[in-house]
């Protein structure tokens, strides 16, 4: 198992304990709130994580930011789905454009410094 799996692991556990823990529900905010940017972060990391730890694979670039953006989409998509049936939480469709939209951004930034041979 390479480092970045071991990240990625341990990073979806955070993710997993933060997102499915029984909380006090937060007020309505809009898109563009601190709360969203967290969500974007977090999926940013965990993209940049799975995709780098693909790659290391010896698996090509253009497969391991497929699978790493298909694995962690669906991973967003199925804890907020979760969420719905967690006490003090609930399914927010614009958590769910963050989460992806961080998924994106962390590919994007892998491919980026990939091709610019930063990593």
């Amino acid at each position: 198992m390479n480092k970045y799996y071991l990240g990625t692991i341990v990073w979806s556990g955070l993710i997993l304990a933060l997102t499915l823990t029984p909380g006090k529900s937060l007020p309505s905010v809009g898109l563009f709130s601190y709360d969203k940017l967290g969500h974007t972060f977090i999926f940013l990391v965990l993209s940049f994580l799975y995709v780098s730890g693909l790659y290391a694979n010896k698996n090509s670039l253009k497969k391991s930011t497929l699978i790493a953006l298909l694995v962690t989409v669906v991973y967003g998509g199925a804890i907020e789905i979760i969420q719905e049936f967690i006490p003090d939480r609930a399914m927010d469709w614009r958590d769910l454009v963050a989460n992806c939209s961080g998924s994106i951004l962390g590919i994007a930034f892998f491919s980026l410094s990939k091709r610019r041979n930063l990593i």
